[in-house]
């Protein structure tokens, strides 16, 4: 492109480019002298907003190219990682900010990352949570040969940069992040996904307050290939730790419980300032085991904080999947609690529905549904029945119930997750909701992934004589 010599010259260059409005032009050309050079022009426009120092650099360059992506205008890069290049853009039309993170060129060589980033991408379209940063679109740029996500812009820092100030996060705050971030992950995992990625640097902290997760399932794509030369952000990635813990723990790659680990790692650094873990680039070290299995516990001498958070962090950080919460659902409820105890706020199980006592019964046996009915219905309760267990959900997220019966023999395993969604509905709105989980032989399985509490019992069908009765007595009295 041949040199633009004066300050008109640009400015046209800009409006054909979309970067500014020609009102806006003659606005800025009023302020300098006729053929100005053009850097006088840019700084006008910089100046007043209508053009970023980036945009300005590349059109410096004579770069045409780049400035749009999917229809939002560019408008600077916010950070740099192994996965690509991240930039703030806007809709020119509306002046929405949003966040557009770009892939780097060398996973191109790799068409199995390329088909990975996009079924992930696509995967958390699906997912609407106040804790989760939205992702918008997935989509590639074929002239550009660019593949991208546009996410939702979230104005504030990471917690990364956070700590890098202030060093530590007081106590009640960092109990708020934790449960925002662990409903997050509760959400994710009922549809599917788990984030294999959790540090300080993808928990987003707005400035209106809220705690959000950022890149779910995105890691894996860049895990390193037979081949490639590792650079220093392909070698920091946490994939390397995901790895290093699974293998020393015998558990297959995506294991949930290891998102729960790592989160246990955030709380620990929020609250003591310094690292769960050995900082190290080292691949040898970051996956043996004994760098896992040395976690030195924080005691009430270096945080001043209540019995229930050491329990908690030690649970999560706990090297045994097996004495982890076992899923995101319930460590959301665990945290819920140690968070009421540190803030002083009521116990969670004091909370009760209000109305007349109702349980929803999700059966798809007719017969069993009429059994069902007239049982709860002799007893005093208001019954309300179905066979689609998503319409439980609804109906709690309108008015919430207080119990539950499920029978997963009839409707299926996969009603399952829906379960876990009513429970986390229950804690987020501190809510009792008492279940019963009706299950087969074949399915004996579930038992061992529901969170063990006074409220919750799993029966096996067929019932036994008074069963039923009992479970009601015990997991719904007096609540008139």
């Amino acid at each position: 492109m041949a040199q633009i010599l004066d300050a008109a010259e640009m400015g046209n260059q800009a409006v054909r480019l979309r970067l500014i409005t020609e009102e806006q032009l003659r606005e800025c050309l009023e302020y300098i002298p006729p053929n100005a050079p053009p850097a006088e022009l840019l700084a006008i426009l910089e100046r007043r907003q209508y053009m970023t120092a980036w945009q300005i650099s590349k059109l410096n360059r004579g770069d045409i190219e780049g400035f749009f992506m999917g229809g939002y205008r560019i408008l600077y890069k916010i950070a740099s990682g192994s996965f690509g290049r991240v930039f703030r853009a806007d809709d020119p039309r509306t002046g929405a900010a949003v966040a557009i993170k770009v892939l780097r060129r060398r996973w191109f060589e790799y068409p199995e990352k390329i088909d990975a980033f996009e079924r992930e991408g696509k995967l958390g379209l699906t997912m609407r949570h106040p804790n989760i940063v939205q992702i918008l679109a997935v989509n590639c740029d074929r002239k550009r040969q660019e593949y991208y996500i546009v996410m939702e812009f979230v104005e504030g820092q990471n917690l990364r940069d956070w700590l890098a100030v202030r060093k530590v996060m007081p106590l009640r705050d960092a109990m708020r992040i934790l449960e925002e971030a662990a409903a997050g992950l509760a959400y994710a995992y009922t549809h599917g996904l788990t984030h294999r990625d959790i540090k300080l640097s993808n928990i987003l902290l707005s400035t209106t307050g809220a705690a959000k997760l950022v890149d779910f399932g995105l890691a894996d794509i860049t895990r390193s290939v037979p081949g490639m030369q590792d650079d220093d952000d392909v070698v920091v990635d946490r994939t390397v730790d995901y790895a290093g813990l699974e293998k020393a723990t015998g558990v297959k790659s995506g294991d949930v419980r290891s998102d729960i680990f790592f989160l246990g790692g955030v709380l620990y650094e929020m609250l003591s300032g310094k690292p769960a873990l050995p900082a190290t680039k080292d691949k040898r070290a970051r996956m043996n085991r004994q760098r896992f299995d040395s976690i030195v516990p924080l005691t009430k001498a270096e945080v001043d904080a209540p019995p229930a958070v050491f329990t908690l962090l030690d649970r999560m950080l706990a090297l045994d999947p097996q004495q982890r919460f076992q899923t995101p659902s319930q460590l959301y409820d665990a945290v819920r609690q140690v968070h009421l105890e540190v803030t002083g706020g009521p116990s969670a199980g004091q909370l009760t529905p209000e109305g007349p006592r109702t349980v929803f019964i999700v059966e798809k046996n007719p017969k069993f549904q009429d059994l069902l009915r007239e049982k709860f219905k002799s007893l005093g309760f208001r019954v309300l029945v179905s066979i689609d267990p998503a319409r439980a959900l609804q109906r709690f997220q309108q008015q919430p119930f207080h119990g539950l019966l499920l029978d997963l023999g009839t409707v299926g395993e996969e009603s399952f997750a829906t379960y876990v969604q009513l429970k986390n509905e229950a804690g987020k709105c501190m809510t009792r909701l008492a279940s019963i989980l009706l299950i087969s032989k074949e399915q004996e399985q579930l038992r061992n992934q529901v969170q063990k509490d006074d409220s919750t019992a799993v029966l096996n069908f067929p019932l036994k004589k008074g069963e039923l009765e009992k479970a009601i007595s015990d997991l719904l009295p007096n609540l008139d």
